[in-house]
């Protein structure tokens, strides 16, 4: 009997991590099938148009030596549930395949992927921390989020201080108010690292599908949150470093540093969906809508 492992990817673009994670999943099986995430998953994951779209990636990773079998995923979430009840359904009605697993990268085990209650219920076994994620989709396709930005975010950065800059991030974005680093950005949650310049606020604004957790690292942050029924009313507090609040969905906010230094956040999003987009701002310093 045949041993079958099933694989997800957005592979984009593909790199060497991809292929360590392709040739690791054949180990553990006979068969290789992969379910490449569609164009709709890849601008959610990232809040920006698929770097390369849905049906070149599907070619490219077909074409691997390592892979029997690709599909295109059919879930319009961060997930591939769907998709995996359809592809195990079709293993399975074959009779060829004595054992199906599947196979996750490093970085994501078991416990954390939204597929597990499927997988187990389908008696699929979980393979996990396959391979070391020597290389990341986004250092390949540019870490900052608008090249447009390029100039202005590269005189920013230089006036911060260099302790501030430094780190591993997988993106960096521009703003009127300072800069933001993308540390981790999963399905369910993302982390940021905000750095707002002296004298500058956020927008006020909320979000429909995600609650957010700040914690100053440095500085002195002055936060308004505000209920939803109550819009109008401000709600202020002051906010020292390893000091934090809790941001529910729905909820108005606002950040503002009006010190002298820069000030330092560590911003932890949490929701089915994390995007740029999902934003409602009530008032913007720079114009914003």
């Amino acid at each position: 009997m045949t041993r079958l492992a099933i694989t997800s990817m957005y592979a984009n673009p593909i790199h060497p991590g991809h292929i360590e994670c392709l040739d690791l999943s054949l180990e553990h099986a006979d068969e290789l099938w992969v379910i490449v995430n569609n164009d709709r998953q890849a601008e959610m994951k990232r809040g920006v148009k698929s770097f390369q779209d849905e049906q070149f990636r599907l070619a490219v990773v077909g074409a691997l030596k390592s892979v029997s079998r690709v599909f295109l995923s059919i879930d319009q979430d961060g997930s591939v549930c769907e998709s995996l009840k359809m592809v195990i359904a079709e293993a399975k009605s074959t009779g060829k395949y004595s054992e199906i697993i599947f196979t996750k990268w490093w970085d994501r085990f078991a416990s954390e992927i939204p597929e597990a209650v499927l997988l187990r219920s389908e008696g699929v076994r979980i393979v996990d921390g396959l391979g070391a994620k020597t290389h990341n989709s986004s250092d390949l396709v540019n870490k900052l989020k608008n090249k447009a930005d390029e100039s202005d975010l590269k005189a920013k950065i230089a006036e911060l201080p260099k302790e501030l800059t430094e780190g591993h991030y997988l993106e960096i974005g521009n703003r009127p108010w300072g800069v933001y680093y993308v540390l981790e950005d999963s399905p369910l949650y993302k982390v940021k690292k905000l750095i707002v310049n002296p004298g500058k606020r956020l927008s006020l604004q909320s979000h429909t599908r995600r609650s957010e957790h700040w914690t100053v690292v440095s500085g002195v942050a002055t936060v308004d949150i505000r209920h939803p029924d109550f819009k109008e009313i401000e709600q202020i507090r002051m906010l020292r470093p390893n000091e934090w609040c809790h941001i529910p969905v729905h909820h108005l906010h606002r950040l503002s540093n009006t010190g002298t230094e820069p000030l330092v956040i560590v911003e932890v999003q949490c929701g089915d969906y994390t995007g740029e987009d999902d934003i409602t701002r009530y008032d913007d310093d720079f114009g914003r809508k």
